[in-house]
């Protein structure tokens, strides 16, 4: 029993690999042919110039916006096929530290304000962990609707692992979509609406289980959001 069940977890290690492999190839012949899409539609605009047209005008604009947004998700599942094979440096890490840094230009452009809160001090992925509390900080602001938006960082430490809270007074996320804010490109608001793509909840879901921890969020409509994750103690925790 216990050799057949060795064997099934390497045959999905396996599974996973081919599919980050293939995620990656994918993606990267893509982008080709999407910037040659672009630069077309801008050099028709520029030959017709004066006579072109509003309707078309519009809809050169409505292509080269999907353009866009296509190579802005391409580069997202690249990030995401990668998060197994990059930014694997292992180094002390002061969380209170790194999360000032992180904060800064959130702070300077939209006027965020951090709580910092018994945050500690672990040898850790340092950019895997940075680029969770990006994504957490970045969604806090971005789907915030008060004059100063606010986050809350805490930490508490359990047996192997650290219990991390991000909370903020952003919108809130509707009951019935908490269980799918986790998944590809997933957005609650329409896609034309916004311009966030959904895939940076993505990245930070996959990160987490790679470093061997656990991540789920709470959320009441217009209260707020508070996403809690775990994240071991050392990398063997």
């Amino acid at each position: 029993m216990k050799e057949h069940a060795h064997t099934c977890q390497e045959q999905l290690k396996q599974l996973q690999t081919e599919f980050d492999e293939f995620a990656y190839i994918v993606s990267h012949d893509l982008k080709a042919p999407l910037r040659a899409i672009s630069n077309l539609s801008g050099w028709i605009k520029e030959d017709l110039g004066e006579a072109l047209e509003p309707d078309i005008a519009h809809n050169i604009h409505l292509l080269q916006n999907r353009t866009e947004r296509m190579e802005r998700m391409i580069s997202a599942l690249l990030s995401f096929s990668r998060v197994g094979r990059q930014d694997l440096e292992v180094r002390e890490v002061a969380v209170q530290e790194m999360i000032e840094k992180i904060a800064a230009p959130f702070q300077e452009k939209s006027g965020l304000k951090v709580h910092l809160s018994q945050l500690p001090t672990l040898t850790t992925y340092c950019r895997k962990l940075e680029t969770v509390f990006c994504h957490l900080l970045q969604n806090a602001v971005q789907f915030n609707e008060q004059e100063t938006p606010e986050v809350w960082i805490s930490a508490k430490q359990l047996p192997t692992h650290f219990l991390f809270s991000v909370r903020d007074n952003g919108i809130g996320i509707p009951a019935d979509s908490l269980g799918k804010i986790f998944k590809m490109f997933y957005t609650v608001q329409p896609k034309d609406r916004q311009e966030s793509l959904g895939a940076g909840l993505t990245i930070v879901h996959k990160i987490v289980r790679f470093a061997g921890g656990t991540i789920e969020a709470k959320s009441d409509l217009n209260q707020g959001t508070e996403m809690l994750f775990t994240w071991p103690l050392s990398l063997t925790a």
